[in-house]
């Protein structure tokens, strides 16, 4: 295990204060640490383990989109200060690979979801176009992995997994993705749907639509049982929130929470019982920001934000994941491109100027 170099960094609270209008705000800083995780890594999660471990997943080897990226993992044993090398977790048969879902069941065991999508010849295009999500777990928190399995997203024809897999009171595990159908195009739709499995993940399948014109979904069970997924839009690039009664059978009308180009969302449940949603800032100052809900998601304080971080110099940057620690603080991953960017690889750009960082942050009484 190597160490990081720890880089000077606070968060800082928004809040609407009594002042006039042109001093609508104040800032309060929140004590937080920042700490490299990876350098060459794009669109992280994290995970939280019962032993107090943490796990960051990633894509390695390639810029933005690129045929030799690879889905890694890297492990923190002293809550984010310092990270193991990059170990590769899936190794899928098609080209661009990623971790873009996971969760853990009461029992512990670590699941983890991949996309793996390829295309005709070396620079990106929608020829020959494809997507496909694989699903597998770990019984010992990461050390071993069961084999793949392809996830069945009928009617869908190819998809994408995203956000947190939850597990049902009988056991059957819920997974948010977004998918459409081919020959995938540039301006084909986008719909979030649930894929189920009542076998402990070795079969999916029954899917139920959420709403087409979204991608880029994850969800939280509230206090009385139901479901709410945030989601960002196809238009306009904002976070937009559905509840389900009935186990994601059926869900409500898309309630807009943030404004376009922030995106995409994370759902945590806080030890306080409210929730905190962490979203990539696309919009300058361009980083990460969180938002907290004290009635369970059916409003959040808008007003009262949460800078954590505003380290980028243009948008890609972001994917932000948040985690309870053990010590009572949150640790929330995200990655920063710096310079000259090279969302489709092509301009032979290493992904040396990619990094995934951990904010550890306090929240205190806001």
């Amino acid at each position: 295990m190597h160490s990081q170099p720890r880089l000077a960094a606070c968060a800082l609270a928004l809040f609407a204060a009594p002042l006039p209008a042109q001093e609508a705000f104040q800032l309060k800083q929140l004590p937080s640490e920042r700490y490299t995780v990876v350098q060459g890594g794009y669109f992280p999660r994290l995970a939280a383990l019962p032993n107090g471990h943490l796990l960051a997943f990633f894509k390695t080897g390639a810029a933005h989109i690129g045929k030799s990226g690879k889905a890694s993992m890297s492990r923190s044993t002293d809550s984010g200060k310092t990270w193991s090398n990059p170990e590769t977790v899936f190794d899928l048969p098609d080209a661009d690979d990623g971790v873009d879902a996971n969760g853990l069941t009461r029992g512990g065991r670590l699941l983890v979801a991949a996309v793996s999508y390829t295309w005709k010849g070396e620079r990106y295009t929608f020829d020959g176009w494809k997507a496909d999500t694989y699903f597998q777990h770990s019984a010992d928190q990461g050390k071993t992995w069961s084999k793949p399995v392809k996830v069945n997203i009928a009617p869908f024809q190819w998809a994408y997994p995203f956000g947190q897999i939850l597990e049902e009171t009988d056991g059957t595990l819920l997974m948010t993705c977004y998918g459409g159908s081919l020959p995938h195009t540039a301006q084909g739709e986008n719909t979030t749907f649930v894929v189920r499995s009542k076998d402990g993940g070795k079969t999916w399948g029954d899917v139920t639509t959420i709403r087409p014109g979204y991608n880029e979904i994850t969800m939280v069970r509230r206090k009385d049982g139901s479901l709410l997924a945030a989601m960002r839009s196809r238009v306009g690039a904002h976070l937009a929130t559905t509840v389900s009664n009935d186990r994601g059978r059926t869900w409500s009308n898309p309630v807009k929470v943030t404004e376009d180009r922030e995106h995409p969302a994370d759902l945590l449940r806080l030890p306080s019982g409210h929730l905190l949603l962490t979203f990539g800032q696309r919009n300058k100052p361009f980083g990460v920001q969180a938002m907290l809900s004290r009635d369970d998601g059916a409003t959040w304080g808008r007003t009262n934000r949460y800078l954590l971080a505003w380290d980028g110099d243009h948008s890609d940057i972001g994917y932000p994941v948040t985690v309870n620690l053990k010590n009572g603080r949150l640790a929330t991953i995200y990655y920063v491109v710096y310079g000259d960017r090279d969302p489709e690889g092509t301009k032979g750009i290493a992904p040396k100027n990619a990094f995934c960082r951990v904010i550890v942050w306090t929240l205190g009484n806001h």
